[in-house]
């Protein structure tokens, strides 16, 4: 019972929202990938706004050159340890996968943000 109350209550609040915005999550570890060309094809037919990258893979980033899909680009839990003990090694992790894809024109990827995400695995 207290579970049909809480869907009826989501419901009820999430009527009210106004979406700004559609994103989606973009992971390129799979069994069949499509070539990231056609996966921002895909995006923008589909009004997808923003897209949050699990890692920097360049043909990714390339692909969403000039695209005004807003990027986040993650950052993979292997190079946290190294980036949290180096400003050097962090700043050059950001100029690799991130500012040399920024353009101040039109041709470059928007990237809003860059993040981490930490994975917790129940052993």
């Amino acid at each position: 019972m207290l579970l049909n109350l809480s869907i009826f209550f989501l419901f009820l609040t999430a009527s009210d929202i106004t979406v700004q915005a559609i994103g989606v999550n973009w992971g390129t570890t799979s069994s069949h990938p499509l070539p990231p060309d056609k996966v921002v094809e895909l995006l923008k037919s589909n009004k997808i706004t923003k897209v949050k990258l699990f890692d920097a893979d360049p043909l990714v980033l390339q692909a969403l050159s000039g695209s005004n899909i807003g990027v986040t680009v993650g950052i993979p839990n292997s190079m946290l340890k190294s980036l949290n003990s180096s400003r050097k090694v962090a700043e050059s992790w950001v100029h690799d996968n991130v500012t040399r894809y920024v353009s101040s024109g039109s041709s470059g990827v928007r990237i809003e943000y860059v993040s981490f995400q930490v994975v917790l695995v129940a052993v």
